[in-house]
Order: C-alpha cells, then sequence, then structure tokens
C-alpha cells in the first residue's frame, strides 16, 4: 500500500505569526520567511531574525524541494483529525532554501524499511476533508 494522506484532517490553529504561511498553502504554494537585513530563509515563523534578529522580515516563495532528513511512520493516533488516517507518515525535510520544515510524506510505502533518507523530495499539494491546505512531500 502506498500512503496517499486519505484521512488527514489535523485541526490547525496558526498564530498570527504563522498566516502567511497557512494562507501560502492555500493558494497553492510554499511561502518561508526571510530576513532582509542578512537574507536569511528559516522556519518556524517568528518575529525577529534567529540569524541577526532583525524585525525586517518578508515572505517568499520557496521551490519546494529538499531532501528527506527523517521520517516516522504513524500506525495509530489518538489525535482529533488524524484517527482515520493512520497509517501515515510524518517528515522532516530539508529545503534546498536552508531551513528545515515538518510535514506529511506521501507516495511511500507502508512499510518504514522501504523508505531511505536522504532522497531528494519535493512539495505536493495535500487538502483535507475538511478544506485546509497541508504541507506535505513526495520522493522525487
Amino acid at each position: 500500500m502506498t500512503l496517499d494522506g486519505a484521512g488527514l484532517d489535523p485541526v490547525v490553529s496558526p498564530g498570527p505569526d504563522g498566516l502567511p504561511f497557512w494562507e501560502g498553502l492555500r493558494r497553492g504554494v510554499l511561502l518561508l520567511p526571510r530576513c532582509e537585513a542578512c537574507r536569511t530563509f528559516f522556519f518556524y515563523p517568528r518575529v525577529l531574525c534567529p540569524s541577526c534578529g532583525s524585525r525586517r522580515l518578508t515572505w517568499e516563495e520557496s521551490g519546494g524541494h529538499g531532501t528527506l532528513h527523517t521520517f516516522c511512520m504513524q500506525f495509530r493516533s489518538h489525535v482529533p483529525g488524524l484517527q482515520s488516517a493512520a497509517p501515515f507518515a510524518t517528515c522532516l525535510v530539508d529545503l534546498a532554501e536552508g531551513p528545515r520544515v515538518m510535514g506529511y510524506l506521501l507516495g511511500v510505502p507502508e512499510d518504514p524499511e522501504l523508505i531511505e533518507c536522504g532522497v531528494p523530495v519535493r512539495r505536493t499539494p495535500l487538502e483535507t476533508a475538511g478544506g485546509r491546505s497541508l504541507l506535505a512531500f513526495r520522493p522525487v
């Protein structure tokens, strides 16, 4: 069986610093915060650049390509909105722009022994039954 994200519908309550990220996903793009002073991309969204402390931040579109850093296969979940989705995989991806982000891993076998870290991945659309867009990746 290949994981496709069916049944994923977690409760998402973004804070004000992360609203552009979620709005971008809704529009089909991955937006990342970037410091205008030192030009560093970073993630998770916050009010200060973690590299230089500047408050001059902007949001820029990511190409959505990266490398699978690690993953975790979930065979059971008690989290609201995820119970019927198991099995599913969450992952950490090192984006080409630099930041490491967390998302869902799609298009991979259910057997974790068949999934390799270090492979190239790309962002892929994932819309929940509740109409929310989530960050997801699949191997290239």
